[in-house]
């Protein structure tokens, strides 16, 4: 039975200046993606828009989940499609409108190593050269983002191995920062590296995330103090490389957001304006994409901290403000929202006595308005109720940032702010 969607990617979003891009945002069953089925000797029986990355003027890519029958695509399928800069290895289908990219996972054009990370006769002797004791039995595709990056885990019977697939014109570079940073803190240290293919061999960390253990509730979560000196032991960064902020990040964000709902332009475009610029120097070394599930956990314990690929120079309260956003929005889908609420407030009196409170606050929101982005992204069936919510929140957290002062005690935090749950 063919099940095709109900609404397209953007319910109507146009995008005159990306030629192609009318097909993806606005066709349940995008012509380029039944073209390439079809040049296959197959037919398309299902579709669904699972992911999208969508920079106005700049690029749009979109993941499907397919099914097919008959001919050389049958069965179960993952297939992308790009407008814009079209990378060379993508079939190119031509349309009305203009060219589209389109691409069946795992042949990504700008991941030349996702092929190999999903083969397990070659991760087995890749992982051999940087590792002889470890046996590789089964491959696990733990993530991916067409065009930029992936994380394929390498699974034997005493440990696993996780190959990290990043464009490879950044794998040397990846590779040196964890080598750096795991010299100083628990971050894994990296095995090895492939310039040609853009692969990153990691150890496995032990514990947990400490999203699991925030969201079930009833797990023991590290002292706040502990999560902080997280980010207070990076050490200086190799290079001059500065990781923009989450209001540097809002122009982009914002252009976005009122492409997908345009009934919220005005809103967000106030909303921009009383958030201001940035005007602190990026003169610290930050994570970059410091949250909950970068902290790995054990007894109480963080012991490790992964995903470093933004680590880089930034503003004292980049960092903070990213957990605390984050940290805001997981509790809306906790088991115990009360629980991670209090956590959040604990840390929040924590970096609002080492921060100034306001700058602090005007990051988070631009955090949660920069995470508003995320159930379009994932294609979320009610993503337009759930990026207002979000729109909500950071409007909450730029009105508690008036005339606020340094707190020295947890009593003294104004959490009015944050949205029942």
């Amino acid at each position: 039975m063919t099940m095709f969607p109900v609404n397209s990617v953007g319910r109507g979003a146009l995008d005159d200046d990306l030629p192609g891009s009318r097909e993806l945002l606005s066709s349940p069953v995008p012509a380029p993606v039944v073209a390439v089925i079809e040049a296959a000797g197959s037919t398309l029986t299902g579709l669904e828009a699972v992911q999208s990355s969508w920079w106005p003027t700049k690029q749009l890519t979109v993941r499907y989940k397919v099914t097919a029958s008959g001919g050389m695509l049958d069965g179960h399928h993952q297939i992308v499609a790009m407008a814009g800069k079209i990378p060379q290895g993508a079939a190119r289908v031509e349309g009305p409108e203009g060219t589209v990219g389109v691409w069946i996972v795992p042949n990504d054009p700008l991941l030349p190593g996702l092929v190999s990370a999903l083969d397990l006769a070659t991760v087995a002797q890749l992982v051999s050269t940087v590792d002889a004791d470890a046996e590789i039995r089964s491959l696990r595709f733990r993530s991916y983002r067409p065009g930029r990056r992936g994380v394929v885990e390498a699974v034997g019977p005493a440990k696993s191995l996780f190959l990290k697939l990043v464009r490879p014109n950044s794998a040397r570079s990846l590779h040196e920062k964890h080598r750096h940073l795991a010299s100083r803190m628990p971050v894994p240290d990296s095995l090895g590296f492939s310039r040609e293919l853009g692969v990153v061999v990691l150890p496995s960390m032990p514990g947990q995330d400490m999203r699991r253990a925030l969201r079930h509730g009833g797990e023991t979560v590290p002292d706040p103090g502990a999560v902080a000196a997280l980010i207070e032991s990076l050490p200086r960064p190799l290079d001059d490389r500065v990781t923009k902020s989450p209001i540097d990040k809002l122009p982009r964000i914002v252009d976005l957001l009122s492409r997908i709902l345009p009934d919220e332009a005005r809103r967000l475009n106030r909303l921009v304006a009383d958030i201001g610029s940035d005007d602190r120097p990026a003169d610290v070394p930050v994570h970059g994409d410091f949250y909950e599930a970068q902290i790995l956990v054990r007894d109480a314990q963080p012991v490790g901290l992964i995903d470093v690929d933004t680590f880089g120079w930034g503003r004292p309260a980049d960092d903070p403000a990213m957990m605390l956003g984050h940290l805001t929005l997981l509790a809306s889908s906790a088991e115990n929202p009360a629980s991670v609420l209090d956590y959040a407030i604990r840390l929040q009196a924590l970096w609002e006595a080492a921060h100034e409170p306001a700058d602090l606050r005007r990051r988070i929101a631009a955090v949660v308005l920069g995470q508003a982005t995320g159930p379009f992204r994932v294609q979320q069936a009610n993503w337009p109720a759930e990026v207002r919510r979000r729109i909500d929140t950071a409007e909450g957290w730029v009105a508690s940032s008036s005339g606020i002062r340094k707190v020295s005690s947890l009593a003294q935090v104004d959490l009015t702010y944050i949205p029942d749950h």
